[in-house]
């Protein structure tokens, strides 16, 4: 039998997610809600986030935005984040948000099938933006957050806006498209997640009954807005009516100046920030009396170092799961939960391990790939109605590409992944797609990536290449990728050459092969 929630299933509001965050912004008054530690310590109230939104929503109304329309953004964490959101979902339109450091290829592949009509940038990538969008016809206008000469800036659009024109005559239907975030799904080259209203809020409805947080709380958050679980966690906190301090990159010494500065006590972190933390209280020592608990997602934390920060800060560490498809997926209880499991299943979800050969519902303490349904899964990749269905099958339920199993107590644990993703510090990295840029190079003849174990980054990609031209160099490989990939897609595993790339008779390279290749030269060492 599929597995259900400990906790009965929560009424999921029937609106749009702007309405659904103006009305809880609106509850929450005058109260400092956010802090945006990067820029000036700049402070908004909830009442603050909750006008500049809509003064975002009247101006995109009066440039033109309407049902369907994309804005994309590629921008590093700030409060007008949360702005453009909910600007954009009052008039009907879809967000899709970018990575800051993906290359020129990067952006183009996403800004050509997505379509925005206008782009937010930062001044430290307006250049390369500007180039991309020269050639999407789609591009009205450009506009830079910072205060630039000679550029359309975020000042003048919000200036553009009133709160008194808000498109209050738009209605917007709960499963229409709000966001568009790009994953590589289960496998292969970046796709673009469509989430829904109703997926958004029940993302948050689900997370508030999962995350046990107060309104005293303050909660820091370092972690990319452009990734679903920074902006919804974002959005938790400001429906909440609690406080999050933002970041727009992390530091790990800055990180704990900034934990005592503010009294934080919850912490967003991945494994490499909490590896950080951990290496830092080994050298140093220190003490945060003011944290008292850190949420880990991203990739598996090992248990050595949660139960070290564990002890040594005095926190609870929690370990979160979840996809962009369809987060989250588990909830964590605060006692009960062995340190490695992710905890039982969150409410309005079913779950299920089926095996992965035959698609046999399988049973506690079986390995298997885990499966689940909910209001949180997402409607389809956009324009890949082919990939959706490779993920979502016919009875609707979400296959994720994890493998873990159920203990007798239904909790969950994850021990490894169907999917050929790499993870490095939390970024997906897809084989597929470095070895599409791979055989581009013209002493490249074949060539296979799979992701190393590396105790601080979770993984690192790694190339083993069949040479076209002998005179081929690790350093002329290196350089080549430089100019393709954003830095976390570097091949930092490094490079080995061989004659061959094994592979099965259908032609799917065997990376289980590359993978035991790899081992047996590490242990060679030893």
């Amino acid at each position: 039998m599929p597995l259900r929630s400990p906790m009965p299933d929560l009424v999921i509001p029937n609106i749009s997610f702007s309405d659904y965050m103006f009305s809880n912004l609106a509850r929450k008054g005058n109260k400092v809600t956010m802090i945006d530690s990067s820029n000036n310590d700049n402070q908004y109230t909830s009442q603050e986030v909750r006008e500049n939104s809509r003064k975002c929503g009247s101006a995109f109304y009066r440039m033109g935005l309407r049902k369907g329309d994309v804005v994309a953004t590629c921008l590093t964490n700030c409060a007008e984040y949360t702005f453009l959101v909910l600007g954009v979902n009052a008039c009907g339109g879809i967000l899709t948000t970018s990575n800051l450091n993906y290359t020129k290829n990067e952006l183009s592949f996403q800004f050509k099938q997505s379509e925005p009509k206008f782009v937010f940038c930062n001044s430290e990538n307006y250049v390369k933006v500007q180039e991309v969008c020269a050639e999407i016809n789609s591009v009205k206008e450009i506009f830079n957050m910072e205060e630039q000469p000679n550029r359309k800036t975020f000042s003048q659009f919000l200036a553009k806006g009133n709160s008194k024109d808000f498109p209050l005559g738009v209605s917007v239907d709960p499963d229409n498209v709000a966001l568009i975030l790009y994953s590589s799904g289960t496998t292969g080259l970046p796709k673009g997640v469509m989430l829904t209203h109703r997926n958004l809020i029940a993302h948050l409805t689900i997370c508030e009954a999962s995350f046990f947080w107060s309104r005293l709380d303050i909660v820091y958050l370092v972690l990319p807005l452009f990734h679903l679980y920074g902006i919804t966690i974002c959005f938790l906190v400001l429906m909440k009516g609690s406080k999050i301090v933002t970041k727009q990159r992390f530091d790990s010494k800055q990180m704990l100046q900034d934990i005592l500065k503010y009294r934080i006590s919850r912490l967003i972190a991945t494994p490499p920030i909490i590896l950080a933390i951990n290496q830092l209280s080994q050298e140093h020592g220190f003490k945060v009396l003011s944290l008292q608990e850190i949420d880990c997602s991203a990739a598996p934390l090992p248990e050595s170092v949660a139960l070290s920060v564990s002890e040594k800060l005095n926190v609870k560490i929690k370990q979160v799961w979840g996809l962009t498809e369809a987060a989250p997926g588990s909830r964590h209880m605060d006692l009960n939960t062995p340190v490695l499991s992710i905890g039982n299943v969150t409410p309005n979800t079913i779950l299920k391990i089926i095996d992965t050969d035959n698609g046999r519902e399988l049973g506690p303490n079986e390995d298997g790939e885990i499966c689940y349904k909910g209001p949180q899964v997402m409607k389809g990749y956009y324009k890949n109605p082919e990939a959706t269905a490779k993920t979502i099958d016919s009875e609707g339920w979400l296959h994720t590409g994890d493998i873990g199993h159920y203990d007798d107590n239904e909790f969950i644990y994850i021990v490894d992944r169907l999917k050929e993703l790499i993870k490095y510090k939390g970024f997906q990295v897809a084989p597929a797609e470095l070895e599409d840029v791979l055989l581009r190079h013209p002493k490249i003849t074949d060539v296979g990536v799979i992701g190393v174990p590396d105790p601080k980054a979770g993984e690192l990609p790694k190339a083993y290449v069949v040479k076209k031209d002998r005179d081929l160099t690790e350093k002329d490989i290196h350089d080549f990728m430089k100019e393709k990939v954003a830095k976390y897609k570097y091949l930092r595993g490094g490079i080995t050459f061989i004659e061959a790339i094994p592979k099965s008779e259908s032609g799917k390279i065997l990376r289980r092969i590359l993978k035991e290749s790899e081992k047996k030269r590490i242990l060679s060492k030893y």
